[in-house]
């Protein structure tokens, strides 16, 4: 019963001390940074063309960071907007969603679910780590901190909810090694590296966007008067990741609360269930699918010019594809879920009835059967594509 908690502390283990290099490839930020790009005077930023009298002073952090007083040309604005925060440096975040997913050599189911959570909630840490703490706590106060505290929430809600579920659905832990056999009988550990590289790449491409909005929008407050619809779509788009992110977490709780007091074999159709037959995927597909377009409305309300799309063109692609691949596996487990459903329950009449009122939710495919009955039976993970059990709150 203690695997779950020993592969969920390896794998924070090891994040943390790839995360632990974030200071060499991070700046502080704060507000001036949007100030500077909307051309206000007084700024605490790097140098760039345009600026005077360049002032170093302390920063929050106990760093120095240049203090200046500029005159915003058009072209110091441009070269500032661009200039933003540095992110961490892609190598760490790739070694931030790697090592996480090596777990997959331990137990194959592993490496798409404590792996999945890990690795996102790191990456956003990192991410949250190069903002203002003020920014940060006690809530976001910029767009750059609503966005990746999103991202985090859901990988640390996730591992909390797979810890619980390793510890206490002895179910699931059946469920885990008939999937740890099936691996075994394809061949050796080594065979599993290639989904192995496969899930690091994924999670890289789904925490894509709150790299961009980290960089473009480190500073700017979740709202100011005169903003215009490109910020303001920002906004919403953050709002609506946090809402799919929260959605799912609503459908674990109240799945795993209804089927502790009533059996793993009830039909759950109360609370969110009244209105979504699969919150945890429906969650999860709105969640992912906001995030990157987060990042497209960055750019826009960055001011997007040809030469910043060409920029950010890689982040915005992987931002794409990320969300594409998680939708098109949630929207297969949607489909299989609704079958197993259907001929468990199909019968009766509060199953008739809850299909008529509630949404089924992305579902990608014609229904298919397979062993599984519930969602959670591996939630909130990205699946292994090859296994054909449901898991729940992820793929």
């Amino acid at each position: 019963m203690m695997r779950g908690f020993g592969a969920t502390f390896i794998a924070w283990a090891f994040a943390a001390f790839a995360t632990g290099q974030v200071e060499a490839f991070s700046t502080p930020t704060n507000n001036a940074q949007w100030m500077l790009s909307n051309g206000l005077n007084d700024v605490a930023r790097p140098k760039a063309s345009g600026m005077v009298n360049p002032v170093y002073q302390p920063s929050t952090k106990g760093r120095r960071v240049m203090t200046t007083k500029m005159h915003a040309t058009p072209a110091a604005v441009t070269a500032c907007a661009t200039a933003a925060a540095a992110n961490p440096s892609l190598k760490v975040v790739a070694l931030v969603c790697l090592i996480p997913s090596l777990l997959g050599y331990y137990k194959s189911e592993y490496g798409v679910s404590y792996a999945y959570g890990t690795a996102t909630a790191s990456v956003a840490y990192l991410v949250l780590q190069t903002l203002s703490p003020t920014s940060v706590l006690p809530v976001p106060s910029t767009i750059a901190a609503l966005h990746a505290a999103a991202v985090f929430f859901y990988g640390l809600r996730l591992n909390a909810f797979l810890l619980y579920r390793e510890l206490f659905v002895p179910r699931f832990r059946k469920m885990r090694e008939r999937i740890e056999d099936r691996a075994r009988s394809r061949g050796n550990r080594i065979n599993r590296t290639p989904f192995i590289l496969f899930c690091a790449f994924l999670y890289g491409c789904m925490t894509s966007p709150i790299l961009v909005t980290q960089k473009l929008l480190a500073g700017a407050p979740l709202y100011s008067p005169g903003d215009g619809w490109a910020k303001i779509s920002v906004l919403v788009a953050c709002c609506v990741t946090w809402f799919g992110f929260l959605l799912g977490a609503m459908g674990d709780l109240t799945k795993s609360f209804v089927k502790a007091r009533k059996g793993d074999d009830h039909l759950v159709t109360g609370g969110v269930y009244r209105f979504f037959r699969h919150p945890n995927y429906t969650g999860e597909v709105i969640g992912w699918t906001a995030n990157s377009a987060t990042a497209f409305f960055a750019v826009l309300a960055a001011g997007a010019n040809s030469s910043m799309w060409k920029k950010y063109a890689p982040y915005l692609v992987a931002s794409v594809l990320g969300s594409t691949l998680i939708s098109f596996v949630l929207g297969a487990a949607t489909a299989n879920l609704e079958s197993r459903q259907k001929e468990q329950y199909g019968k009766t009449q509060t199953y008739k009835d809850w299909v008529k009122s509630s949404w089924v939710g992305f579902k990608l495919g014609k229904d298919k059967n397979n062993e599984s009955t519930d969602e959670n039976d591996t939630a909130s993970e990205v699946p292994d594509f090859e296994q054909k059990e449901d898991s729940g709150s992820g793929i």
